[in-house]
């Protein structure tokens, strides 16, 4: 009976320990995720492992760590660094900013290049952070979604590689952090750098300037009515990029336009990527793609980017519209990589908060997206290192990714639509 009255007495103790016990792990909680200077140490360490692995691996490995553009990178820099042109490099397809950001790689040492693509991908994480704290998260749970990034392989892997998409991300995240700040002028110019370094941002140009002066309004006039804050982000993101192509036009010649900005508006690629459209350029290869196709694989890109700058012009949703143009760019472009994913990827910690899938749908929609893609990666391994004829095979599985993509663009905008609403409703 004594042994029945202890535990019935350590029975009604329970709540107040479970509750005392909740606090405590709550403050450790709170303890470890505020530790900022912890997290920036580790996201350093990791990347840095990376960078010492993928040495090994190029010295050791049928298929090599770093980025074939990288190599390129160097290359072109070695030749700015001779006072020459960095187009005498074949394939430098990029602005001369680019090879003269790469100088260290040829004056102190080759790695110094990832770890600068790094110092950026640690740097947007950063941003994501001030963003979200604009939004008025509290600190952990904007470190929470930070981290998102910080810790996601695939950047981490894109960046150590020595990919420059890192440095496009970065700009394009803080042309937002700008935005969110109001200081019009910037976003201008920070725009403009962008579009210069990497074309693709031109994209965000119609939400980025609808969201600027939005009114309550409706009407199609108040919608592009070029307000005193509009064209002041009109004058500085064309006067930044007048000013660097025609100092860099004056500078390398034709030859800069034609392989910075002509090459990307006019590119097809014939060799195996993810795209749908890939199959159609390989069969094609002998001849120019006609006026008509062009224009019906730009067709659905054009009509979904309308339709979502006007459907997300309200400003709050800057982050999730720019998302989403992201993802359809990539998802219908022409030739599309992993490294593509960056695009809207650097986009998506930002869009969390404002999503509310359980724990089941966000693993499903991410086992979709991922699976899609590794089935994809069988035949171009045996196409690339085997020399098996698989493209038939790859060009199902890149139809079957582009039919993942669209699944997983759609469960987000519905569950983004239903959780926005359902906030607006209580507010």
């Amino acid at each position: 009976m004594e042994s029945i009255k202890k535990a019935r007495s350590r029975m009604l103790q329970m709540p107040g320990l479970l509750k005392e016990c909740r606090t405590q792990a709550r403050s450790y909680t709170e303890c470890v995720l505020s530790r900022q200077e912890v997290k920036a140490n580790d996201c350093v360490l990791i990347r840095c492992v990376f960078i010492l692995y993928g040495a090994i691996q190029d010295c050791i490995a049928e298929v090599p760590f770093t980025d074939v553009d990288y190599r390129v990178f160097t290359d072109s820099a070695r030749h700015v660094l001779e006072g020459k042109s960095p187009y005498m490099r074949h394939t430098y397809r990029y602005s001369p900013l680019v090879a003269l950001i790469l100088l260290p790689n040829v004056i102190l040492h080759p790695v110094l290049g990832k770890i600068l693509f790094s110092v950026f991908d640690i740097f947007i994480g950063f941003i994501i952070y001030k963003i979200l704290m604009i939004d008025r998260l509290d600190k952990n749970t904007a470190a929470f979604y930070s981290c998102f990034w910080l810790y996601n392989p695939l950047s981490i892997v894109i960046s150590t590689r020595g990919n420059a998409d890192s440095l496009s991300a970065l700009l394009v995240l803080w042309t937002l952090l700008e935005y969110k700040s109001k200081r019009y002028v910037q976003v201008g110019v920070i725009h403009g750098l962008a579009i210069h370094l990497r074309i693709y941002p031109i994209v965000f140009s119609l939400p980025l300037y609808i969201c600027i002066g939005h009114s309550s309004n409706n009407k199609l006039f108040q919608l592009f009515y070029p307000n005193k804050k509009r064209l002041s982000l009109i004058i500085s993101c064309v006067m930044t990029l007048l000013l660097l192509t025609t100092l860099f036009y004056l500078k390398y010649g034709k030859l800069f336009i034609d392989e910075s900005i002509m090459f990307h508006i006019r590119r097809s690629d014939i060799r195996h990527n993810y795209s749908v459209y890939f199959y159609i350029q390989y069969l094609g290869s002998g001849s120019s793609p006609t006026q008509s196709l062009k224009f019906f694989m730009l067709l659905p890109q054009i009509v979904l980017f309308l339709a979502f700058s006007l459907a997300y012009r309200n400003p709050r949703h800057l982050p999730f519209c720019e998302f989403c143009l992201a993802f359809v760019l990539v998802s219908y472009n022409s030739v599309l990589t992993c490294q593509y994913f960056v695009w809207y990827l650097c986009l998506l910690p930002l869009c969390l908060p404002h999503l509310s899938f359980t724990f089941l749908e966000a693993l499903f929609v991410s086992l979709v997206w991922f699976v899609s893609q590794i089935v994809w990666l069988l035949p171009a391994y045996l196409l690339e290192f085997k020399s098996v004829n698989t493209f038939t095979w790859i060009w199902v599985q890149g139809l079957v990714f582009f039919g993942a993509n669209i699944f997983v663009l759609s469960r987000l905008v519905k569950n983004y639509n239903r959780t926005t609403r359902s906030i607006s409703q209580k507010s």
